[in-house]
C-alpha cells in the first residue's frame, strides 16, 4: 500500500512539472529583433498622433488585453474610456507633433516587452493656445499573434 501511495504521489509530481511553462529565454539576437519591432510600431504610433488619426492610433492598443493606462493623474481600466478620451483630446487639437528624442525598448520574454520614451511635443488648440512640453511614456507591449499591441501606459509631461 506504501508503494502504492509512493507511485501515486512521484505520478503527481511529474505531472506538475510537466505542466509548467517553459521559461521562455531570449537570445541577444531574438531581443534585437524584439526591439526593432517595438521599435518600429511605436513610430507608427507617434505617426498616427502625429497626423491626429485616432482611429490608426487605437489599433496600436490590445484589444483582447488591454489592462489599464495613466494619462497624467487620470486611470482608465477599460479600453473603449480611455480611446474615447484620446479621441476627445485630439479633436479639440488644430495640430500636434511628437518628435521622440529617446526610446528604450527591453525585452522581458519573447512576448513582453518594456518601452520607455521621451518627446518634444508641440502642439496647437482649435482655441489657439500653443504648448510646449516635455513628454514621456512608459508601455508594456505584448505580442499578439504577429504584432506588438499595448496592453499598460503611463504618459506624463511637463509644460515648457
Amino acid at each position: 500500500m506504501k508503494s502504492f501511495y509512493r507511485n501515486g504521489f512521484i505520478i503527481f509530481l511529474v505531472l506538475i512539472v510537466g505542466c509548467q511553462q517553459p521559461q521562455q529565454n531570449s537570445t541577444d539576437m531574438e531581443k534585437d529583433v524584439i526591439e526593432k519591432e517595438v521599435k518600429g510600431q511605436f513610430d507608427q504610433l507617434i505617426s498616427a498622433l502625429n497626423n491626429s488619426n485616432s482611429l490608426a492610433w487605437s489599433e496600436f492598443y490590445s484589444k483582447d488585453e488591454f489592462l489599464s493606462t495613466f494619462v497624467s493623474t487620470d486611470f482608465y481600466t477599460t479600453r473603449s474610456a480611455f480611446i474615447d478620451s484620446i479621441k476627445y483630446y485630439l479633436s479639440i487639437r488644430e495640430y500636434q507633433h511628437l518628435e521622440p528624442l529617446e526610446v528604450n525598448v527591453t525585452a522581458l520574454t519573447s512576448e513582453l516587452a518594456l518601452m520607455t520614451s521621451q518627446e518634444n511635443t508641440e502642439m496647437r488648440l482649435i482655441s489657439g493656445k500653443n504648448i510646449k512640453s516635455k513628454h514621456v511614456f512608459t508601455m508594456i507591449w505584448r505580442k499578439e499573434q504577429d504584432e506588438w499591441k499595448i496592453i499598460h501606459s503611463h504618459e506624463s509631461w511637463v509644460d515648457e
